[in-house]
Parts: C-alpha cells; sequence; structure tokens
C-alpha cells in the first residue's frame, strides 16, 4: 500500500521536474561564486618603474596603487604576477592569467581581448647618448640609418619593422637603456618618464631625450586593463571598479610617484635624533673620513678641494646629524689601509662584500653604478669573464670585485692604484680591458683624450646589478652607522635627485678652448623665424648676479654670460620689462619672454621650463642681526622666521628639508633685510652675493651673515619647455663658455661694486632733510652713544657664549672658523709664514676608562692652562677642536723658532703638568704641524689637512713626538 495518498503522488510527480532543476542550477552557481571570492592573476610588469614594480612579493608602483583602488571599488582581490612584457602577455594570452595590466589598444588585440578605458596615457620618446647625439628625427624614414633598440613584443614594433627600420629587441626597459649607454644602438624608443627613471638610477646622465618618438597615433602609450573576451563577467566588475576611481586620485598617485617616488604628498620630512644619538653625536666628536681624491664624478680634488656626488651626501648627513666631518683625501688602497688600522673612521666610497663585513659595519647603499669594461677593441663583446682569456685585464687596487676577477683570470689581471694610471695604459696599449664603474671610466676618458673607446659588456659580480656605494664604518662606531642610515632615508627622492643631477648630469671635461658654437639646420631654420631675436625675462633687482638699471639695460653677472652668446650666436637678446621677480616668472609661464638668464632648477619650475647645465654656483646664506649668534646647522634655523623672496627655488626645497623654519615671504631682498633690521623677521635667506651687494649699497652696518644653508644655488639658462629646440641653442651656448669665462664670471659677483647714482628731482628734499639732521644731530649722538654702550655690553656677552669652550675656555669650534681664514688671509697678503699644529692627548681614552671623566676633564683643563702660557703672543690663536684635540694657528718669522716652540710645549707637557692629586695620571702629547708660506693657489684647508696628517705620522711613530710637513705652493 502507497504511503502517499493520490492527490499527494500527483503533487510530487508535477513539481519533481522543478526540484531537479532548481539542483542543477545550484550546481552550477556555486562553484561560480567559489570562483569570483578567490583572487585574480593579473599580469604586471617587473621592471617598469615607476608605474610597477617588484620587490620580493611586494609589488608597488602607480599602476599598482591604481590596481589597489580598483580592488577597492570592485570587491576583487588581485594576485600579481610579474614578469617582463613579452612573459605576462604570452602567459595572458595562453589562459594562464585572468587579466593583464599596462597594455594598449590595437585592432588586432582587440579580436580577443576585451580592454577598459585608458586610466593613464604617456608619450613615447627617442632617447639617445649626448655624447654620441643623433640628428633630428621627425620620420620613420630617418631612422632607417640607425640602429634602434626597443622593448620585445612592444605594440609598435611591426610598425618600425614594417618600414624598414633596423630593430634590436630587449627583454627589459632596462637591458635597453644598457645597450644605449654601452653604444650597442643608436637610440631606444620607449615612455619619457620610464626612461628616465632607469637612465637616472643606473647614473647614465648622458643619456637625454632626442624628441618624441615620429610613430604617429601610437606615439601616446595608453594604460589599461586587458580581459579575454571568454571572461565578459570578469571584464564587466573591473571596468566598473575602475570607472568609480575618481580621475583626481589617479593624478594624485601618478604626481606622487613621479615627484616622490611613492612616499606620500603630505607626509612629513622632518628629521630629528633620539636624545641618546645626539648624546652619541657629541661624544664621538669630529671623524674622520677617507675620501678618494680622483674618484670623479663621485668624489676628486678640484682646486685643493674634495667634491662630488659622495661628497654632498655626506655632507647633507652632517647637515642633518649635527656630525663634524674632517675629511681625508687619498687613493684608495692608502685609505683603505689607514681604515684598517683605525686612523679612519669612516670610508665614504666602500662596497659591501663578505669579507669587509668582518671589520666594517656598513650603511645601506646611497647610489648603485655599473661596471662595465673598457676596450679599444672593436670587435670584443663579452658576457662572462672566460670570454676575456689570454687578454690583458686592469682593475683598481683592493676594489671589492678584484679577488674575483684574480680567481677567473689569474695572471692577466694587472692592478693599478690610480684611475689616472690605469686609462693611461689603456690608451698606450698597455692592457687590453679596463675595469671601472661607468661614469668614473668616462671621466677618464675625455679627460684624457683617448679616442675609439667602447664598451664591451656589463661586470656583475656575484649577480649584482652594480657597485654599490656605501659609507663604512669602523667597528667602535658602530652606532654611527645606524645615524647615518637614519640620515640617508631622511634625504627626499627629490633633493637626492637635485645632487645627482649636480654631478652626474654634467660633463666633467674641462679644456681651456671650446670649440665653435654650429647650429643644425633644423635650430638655424627656427632662429630664422624669430628674426634671430629671443626675449629675456630678468629679475631687476638681484645684483650683483643680474638687474636693470635705469636705463633698462640688462646688468650683472648674467647681463656679461649673454654678451658672450650673443657675440658667438649672432642672437639678438632683449629684456622684457618686469617689475619683479614674481612678475618675470609670470611672464615666462604665459610665454611672453622665451628665457630667464639666471634661474635654478626645481620641479615647481620644471613644469613650464627646461633647463641647460649650470654656469655658476652661488653659497646660500642667512642674514642676522649683529647680536644673533652664529649657525652651525640647520636645524638651528627651526622656529625662525625667515625671509624668502615669493618663487625663489630655495623656497620648496627649504619646506622639504626643514619644517620647522617659519618662511615668510617678501617681495624682494632689499625688504627682506629692511624688514630684518626693524625687528619683523630673525633673518633672511639670500645669496653671499646679492647679500653683500645690498648690504654695502643700504649701509647696513647692524647686519651680518650669521649661517649658511648648506646647498647652493646652481643658476642655468632656463627655457619655456613648449620649445625643445630652443633648450638645444641654449645649451650650445653654455657649454661654449671655457674655463677661463666661468672664472671670471664667478670672480664677477665677489668684486661688489656700487652704482653711483644722484636723483636729481629730489635735491631739495635731500637739502631737507640735511638741516633736520644738523639740528637733531646732538640727539641723536647721545642716543647712538647709548646704542653703541648696549652693543659693546651685548657683543662682550655673545663673545662669551659663542666662541669659547665651556670645560677649557679656550676657543671652541665658531672661534676657529672664524679666526682661522682671518689668520690665513693675513700671512696670503703679506707672504709671510702660517703655522698650524695639530695636538692630541695620548692614550686619552685610557686615561678616561681608568681613572673616570672627571679626571679626564682635569687633564684637559690642565693642558689648555699650559697652552696658554706657552702661546701669548698676539698673533698665537688657539682652540679646541672637539673631544682631547686641539689646534693651535699662527704666523711666525723664524720656522726653526716655531718648530722650537712647538717641541718644548711637548716636553713640558710629559715632564711636568701638573694634573690632579693622583702622581700615576701620566699626560703626553702628539703634535703634527703644518708649515708654509701660503701662495695665491693654497687654500686654508690644505693647512688643516696637512696638520692632520703630520699628527697621523707622529701617532704612528710612537707617540709623544712632534712632526712636521711643509706645505709647498
Amino acid at each position: 500500500m502507497s504511503v502517499f495518498s493520490s492527490p499527494l503522488r500527483q503533487l510530487l510527480r508535477a513539481g519533481y521536474p522543478l526540484l531537479c532543476g532548481v539542483l542543477l542550477a545550484l550546481a552550477v552557481v556555486v562553484p561560480a561564486w567559489g570562483k569570483q571570492s578567490s583572487p585574480i592573476t593579473i599580469g604586471i610588469v617587473s621592471d617598469n618603474q615607476p608605474y610597477s614594480t617588484i620587490s620580493g612579493r611586494d609589488a608597488s608602483g602607480f599602476s599598482i596603487d591604481v590596481l589597489r583602488e580598483v580592488e577597492r571599488h570592485s570587491n576583487l582581490t588581485f594576485e600579481f604576477r610579474a614578469g617582463s612584457w613579452p612573459e605576462i602577455y604570452s602567459a595572458f594570452l595562453n589562459g594562464e592569467l585572468d587579466a593583464i595590466d599596462s597594455i594598449s589598444f590595437s585592432k588586432e588585440r582587440a579580436k580577443d581581448i576585451l580592454f577598459t578605458q585608458p586610466y593613464h596615457v604617456r608619450q613615447t620618446y627617442l632617447m639617445h647618448d649626448t655624447e654620441r647625439p643623433i640628428d633630428p628625427v621627425s620620420s620613420l624614414e630617418e631612422l632607417k640609418s640607425l640602429q634602434v633598440g626597443v622593448v620585445r613584443d612592444v605594440y609598435y614594433r611591426d610598425l618600425l619593422l614594417d618600414n624598414g627600420v633596423t630593430v634590436k629587441t630587449y627583454d627589459s626597459l632596462s637591458s635597453q637603456i644598457r645597450a644605449l649607454a654601452f653604444g650597442w644602438v643608436d637610440v631606444i624608443i620607449g615612455p619619457e618618464l620610464t626612461l628616465k627613471y632607469y637612465a637616472n638610477q643606473a647614473g647614465f646622465r648622458f643619456l637625454d631625450f632626442a624628441g618624441p618618438a615620429p610613430l604617429g597615433a601610437m606615439s601616446q602609450e595608453d594604460f589599461r586593463i586587458g580581459v579575454l573576451k571568454s571572461n565578459r563577467t570578469l571584464f564587466e566588475k573591473i571596468r566598473t571598479g575602475l570607472d568609480a576611481v575618481p580621475q583626481e586620485h589617479i593624478e594624485m598617485l601618478l604626481e606622487r610617484w613621479q615627484e616622490y617616488g611613492g612616499a606620500r604628498i603630505t607626509e612629513t620630512r622632518g628629521f630629528s635624533l633620539s636624545t641618546a644619538e645626539q648624546q652619541y653625536i657629541q661624544q664621538t666628536g669630529p671623524v674622520r673620513v677617507g675620501i678618494m681624491h680622483e674618484y670623479a664624478p663621485f668624489s676628486f680634488e678640484d682646486g685643493g678641494q674634495l667634491q662630488g656626488l659622495s661628497v654632498d651626501v655626506l655632507n647633507r648627513i652632517a647637515d642633518l646629524t649635527g656630525l663634524q666631518i674632517i675629511p681625508v683625501g687619498g687613493q684608495w688602497s692608502d685609505l683603505f689601509e689607514m681604515f684598517r688600522n683605525d686612523e679612519i673612521d669612516v670610508m665614504a666610497n666602500m662596497s659591501f662584500n663578505a669579507r669587509r663585513k668582518t671589520f666594517t659595519r656598513f650603511t645601506e647603499p646611497y647610489h648603485v653604478i655599473p661596471n662595465v669594461a673598457f676596450t679599444l677593441n672593436n670587435n670584443l663583446f663579452f658576457e662572462s669573464l672566460e670570454e676575456l682569456d689570454g687578454l690583458t685585464v686592469a682593475v683598481g687596487s683592493g676594489i671589492y670585485y678584484e679577488s674575483a676577477i684574480k680567481d677567473r683570470l689569474g695572471d692577466q689581471v694587472h692592478t693599478f692604484a690610480s684611475q689616472q694610471a690605469m686609462f693611461k695604459s689603456l690608451a698606450d696599449g698597455s692592457v687590453d680591458v679596463v675595469f671601472a664603474a661607468l661614469p668614473n671610466g668616462n671621466y677618464w676618458v675625455r679627460e684624457l683624450g683617448i679616442t675609439g673607446v667602447r664598451i664591451a659588456g656589463e661586470l656583475s659580480p656575484s649577480n649584482t646589478p652594480g657597485e654599490d656605494l656605501r659609507f663604512g664604518v669602523r667597528p667602535a662606531l658602530a652606532p654611527l652607522a645606524s645615524i647615518m642610515d637614519t640620515a640617508l632615508a631622511a634625504i627626499s627622492p627629490t633633493e637626492m635627485r637635485i645632487i645627482e643631477d649636480r654631478w652626474l648630469g654634467a660633463s666633467f671635461n674641462t679644456p681651456d678652448t671650446k670649440p665653435p658654437v654650429t647650429f643644425s639646420d633644423q635650430e638655424r631654420a627656427w632662429l630664422e623665424q624669430r628674426d634671430q631675436r629671443l626675449t629675456l625675462c630678468v629679475d631687476p633687482d638681484w645684483m650683483p648676479l643680474e638687474g636693470v638699471n635705469h636705463r633698462g639695460q640688462h646688468t650683472g653677472v648674467s647681463a656679461e654670460a649673454f654678451s658672450l652668446f650673443a657675440e658667438r650666436s649672432n642672437i639678438r637678446f632683449e629684456v622684457l620689462p618686469n617689475a619683479s621677480w614674481q612678475k618675470a616668472i609670470q611672464a615666462v609661464k604665459e610665454r611672453r619672454c622665451d628665457l630667464l638668464p639666471m634661474a635654478m632648477k626645481t620641479p615647481q619650475k620644471a613644469e613650464f621650463l627646461d633647463f641647460t647645465v649650470p654656469y655658476l654656483k652661488i653659497p646660500n646664506v642667512v642674514i642676522g642681526r649683529i647680536e644673533a649668534p652664529f649657525m652651525e646647522r640647520l636645524k638651528d634655523l627651526d622656529g625662525m622666521r625667515l625671509g624668502v623672496v615669493a618663487d625663489y627655488a630655495f623656497t620648496e626645497l627649504l619646506k622639504q628639508r626643514q619644517p620647522g623654519i617659519q618662511l615668510v615671504d617678501i617681495p624682494n631682498e632689499r625688504t627682506g633685510l629692511r624688514m630684518l633690521q626693524q625687528g619683523e623677521l630673525d633673518g633672511s635667506i639670500a645669496t653671499l652675493a646679492t647679500a653683500s651687494h645690498h648690504m654695502q649699497a643700504m649701509g647696513l652696518a647692524d647686519l651680518k651673515v650669521i649661517g649658511r644653508i648648506p646647498s647652493d644655488w646652481f643658476l642655468s639658462v632656463a627655457t619655456r619647455n613648449d620649445e625643445p629646440i630652443l633648450l638645444g641653442i641654449m645649451q650650445k651656448l653654455v657649454a661654449s663658455l671655457n674655463t677661463e669665462e666661468k672664472r671670471q664670471l664667478d670672480s664677477q659677483w665677489r668684486k661688489v661694486q656700487l652704482e653711483q647714482t644722484v636723483d636729481y628731482t629730489l635735491l631739495w628734499q635731500l637739502v631737507l632733510i640735511a638741516t633736520i639732521i644738523l639740528s637733531l644731530l646732538f640727539y641723536w649722538n647721545r642716543k647712538l652713544g647709548r646704542l653703541n654702550r648696549k652693543l659693546a655690553i651685548a657683543n662682550a656677552t655673545l663673545q662669551h657664549l659663542s666662541v669659547t669652550d665651556d670645560l677649557t675656555q679656550l676657543g671652541n669650534r665658531s672661534y676657529f672658523d672664524r679666526e682661522f681664514n682671518l689668520s690665513f688671509q693675513w700671512c696670503q697678503r703679506h707672504r709671510a709664514g702660517f703655522a698650524v699644529a695639530m695636538v692630541d692627548a695620548d692614550h686619552f681614552k685610557r686615561i678616561n676608562d681608568t681613572y673616570g671623566h672627571e679626571a679626564g676633564d682635569l687633564c684637559l683643563k690642565a693642558l689648555a692652562d699650559s697652552m696658554r702660557a706657552h702661546f701669548r703672543r698676539d698673533t698665537d690663536r688657539i682652540a679646541r677642536f672637539g673631544g682631547e684635540e686641539f689646534v693651535i694657528f699662527t704666523t711666525y718669522q723664524d720656522q726653526g723658532d716655531m718648530i722650537k716652540r712647538l717641541d718644548d710645549f711637548r716636553a713640558a707637557i710629559g715632564h711636568s703638568l701638573n694634573v690632579s692629586d693622583n702622581p700615576d695620571i701620566q699626560l703626553t702629547i702628539s703634535i703634527g704641524l703644518a708649515i708654509g708660506i701660503p701662495g695665491t693657489t693654497i687654500e686654508p684647508d690644505e693647512f688643516l689637512r696637512q696638520a692632520d696628517q703630520a699628527l697621523y705620522l707622529a701617532k704612528q711613530n710612537g707617540r709623544n713626538r712632534l712632526e712636521v710637513k711643509t706645505v709647498s705652493q
């Protein structure tokens, strides 16, 4: 008997098909839901900075940030799969990826792929080597005679091939950049921002754009997200998510990566050390930093001064941390030995390897440069060291990859202590191949005039991308490495770009003569269209650098430079009158004039201007009232109201570097000095040249220089960026300035000359004012007397506070900085003898550790008292240099007498110094003396450097002795 009644059976029979349909639908839908909740695999290009890159397992870049926004708005989860463009595009077409990023639309691709709207469009450019420039290119026809490098499977490759262009393909943009730098292709094609990023990152500042790529409609590359047509549901979700991202937000993300390397625009860029770190810096005192003196452009000696990219980075660290630095220049092998013997505290150009790690604490790298093989052999190409078998190879002595090359090539390898000698050997055929850092090698090839040199390949020992420049710190100062790392991280991407542009963006070849200026056919035609006439917008009140006189004529240093340019080019430069610098900036922005004769490159100005290489460097200073103390570090300015002319380059830079400073916009430097005098400002920022000029012209005797901004003005010619041909013209004219002409331009601003003018229309007013002044003379004399007495008291107080060491009551570092140059200059003018002695207490750390810091302080006080007793002449100067180190500098007539005075002082300390009640404390000193008559080509720092080296020698030879070095011209 059936359990169900007949009506129920009929109901079940009727509903059975419906139930089966529901179950079947669930079987299909449930897996579909699960698939939607699983991650979406999306292909990204791994070497496409700043758009997309992979570090470890983390993806970053502008495109990655956009994809994160799409995730947020679509409730999807992306799983990034990175590779070269050929790799990810092939995987996408094979169905191994759900979607692909940064794909450009084409009709051929649209047969199989669904495309979103573009979220970014970038311009495609030609890039060439400025050392071997190509002629202007305006059509594909003009590319046929060139070797053109492109990325494999790029969307415009077929267009080039169809037009008969010789194409060489590379797996990545970075490989493409290296091929151009090494001379393997004549020109490369790629996206503007990315090519510039990789060229700068690799240190190839000699690579630059030759103009837009002549690709017609394909010259602009559109960034889209692509999905195969078989997955339309996923495409609709991605498209909806992308459409929901505001365009303004996408533009903000792009700016973040273009200008700040991905750092958030609103984040703070301030920097401060912890209390413990500040105390450590103070207790450490001056540190000796070894700097290679012929490793241009990173560190080299010019005119007795060490300079270069590494030196600028080191100085920036010192500015941020307050670290006191004594530079020690020399050959790498000598410096390295001194570092191993603890005679140097820090090495400035040191690369990491496992052996060095045992005796060095490394910072993170501050720059990475490729090491390449230079050769005169046109047929030599290599990818591995084995291919150099049978050739004579040169490397720098002690370079971090020396042992790796010797292990492979054995006796074929010759080491050189001098970079110059190494490249001379290449020139005379003594060696076949020279391994060196690319910028350094290029410098010596140009400096020595070696022709026919080419790059045979790149050296990548242990799969490292290049030579990592770091600071190496001796283990006893291990905390210093961490402090320096913190300071390096605080240097903003914009600031690091400025430092790199300064040293890697310009040629270091400075011959005395320059070839005549020749313009291309395109440049000549452009000038003829303009009737050989260009308009200048000049700062009317920036003398002696530039200005406009009462007759409307261009004056100052920039006028002298443009007078030379006019002679060499037959171009007429005409001044467009402007009432202020701000109006001059506005005029060039509105394209009412063609160029600015003297401007400094900043990110803001680069939006509407192009810049030549700098042709003038001017120190930047802070002016304060007479009673203000000297500012030793930039952070001493925190909280101060500093006037700066609106739109000056350093306004935006200072806001980033030192946000604690209160910057006050002023219309011009004269107004700022008046406001400072009246107490409305605490200081005014100006160049040393213009500040000196205005203070003399305005008779401001109650103002003085109270500090130096650690970044100088690097002044270029700025041209409107909608006329790229104009930039090329002005770059050629700037490059035509020879060494002597640049020296004369530099010396001109140092000779402050005031133009005497008389306004006869105000003569009657002057007579009236003179009458009033005479009637009030007695009153003013009394008031001035009171003011002078107050000023004398203030100066006496200031003298004690600012130039005296608290412990020893000798002069401090500020006293040394003030008096040292004065003494040197007096000796230089009078052809008198100048003596500088570095005095260091022997084994002072042992005294501190054994008897305590109180006993150590008593030793230093007793040593200071003895110095005062032995050096009492009017010209004798004594200062505590830091820790247990002192410096004595003075004039002399008889060299033997000077040496005897110092040796008697040394002997007196060793025999009779009464330190305290403890007879066990024995104190001796070592002295390094630099002595000589300073000539016109000698810098004061040379005496200090020689004295420091003599002190090293005294300690090396057993301590408690005097060593002498003679400084000769």
